[in-house]
């Protein structure tokens, strides 16, 4: 590794792209926030209708559940605001960048 690798500013969201990220149905997903990593897990259910659950844990410890999410939601994640763009059952919940 080179300095200059040791100096690059570590990126939040990995898998964010153009303001958006895309969760796919019970994929773990890490942040790094405040010195932890949190594991953000996504579950799409059908019934009474499709909507969406996110679930956040860290050190094995559930922190906090967005449940029964749909298109125009606003969430917290890791200390930022998203808003549900769409809730596709089965395959993911896509997030948008909310812009104060």
């Amino acid at each position: 590794m080179s300095p200059d690798d040791a100096a690059a500013p570590q990126v939040k969201y990995p898998f964010e792209c153009d303001g958006r990220w895309v969760l796919r149905y019970h994929v773990p997903y890490s942040v790094e926030h405040e010195g932890r990593t949190h594991r953000i897990v996504a579950t799409i259910f059908a019934q009474p209708s499709v909507h969406g659950r996110i679930q956040i844990s860290s050190a094995g410890r559930p922190l906090v559940e967005h449940d029964d999410l749909t298109p125009g939601d606003t969430v917290e994640i890791t200390g930022d605001t998203w808003h549900v763009a769409e809730v596709d059952y089965r395959t993911r919940i896509v997030l948008e960048r909310a812009h104060a």
